[in-house]
């Protein structure tokens, strides 16, 4: 009885620790992906298959790892969250697509200074974390 009680234990504490390490790796590839595309490190390349990230990539990535964090994180309605953070959700995704696809919002970031992309970047990594809560 004891052994399977631990064996239980166990299962489920292996249960927790992969539930906590899919969160933290599309968090890795959600900033990895949101630095190269607002130029925060300018060469992303998988060597083993000759593979160099292009910026469309990025944003799909970027994307998609948001969607799934969202989509697995513990406040999936909505209605849960303030406001503000209504606003930084529904931003981050926007920022990301736009600085893509829309021309007026590439313009707008890409500033003389490089302050434009780090505040651009800045926001969609506050959205992921408000998004992932």
């Amino acid at each position: 009885m004891a052994s399977s009680y631990s064996q239980s234990m166990g299962s489920a504490l292996s249960d927790y620790t992969h539930l906590r390490t899919l969160p933290a790796l599309l968090s890795v590839v959600f900033v990895l992906a949101g630095l190269y595309q607002f130029g925060g490190i300018s060469e992303v390349m998988l060597t083993w298959i000759d593979y160099t990230l292009t910026a469309e990539h990025a944003t799909f990535i970027s994307i998609g790892a948001y969607a799934v964090a969202f989509a697995s994180s513990e406040t999936k309605q909505f209605d849960s969250y303030e406001d503000w953070e209504k606003v930084a959700i529904i931003a981050g995704p926007l920022v990301i697509v736009g600085y893509q696809y829309v021309g007026i919002v590439t313009d707008l970031i890409n500033t003389s200074s490089n302050l434009g992309p780090i505040v651009a970047f800045l926001a969609t990594v506050v959205a992921w974390g408000v998004a992932v809560r």
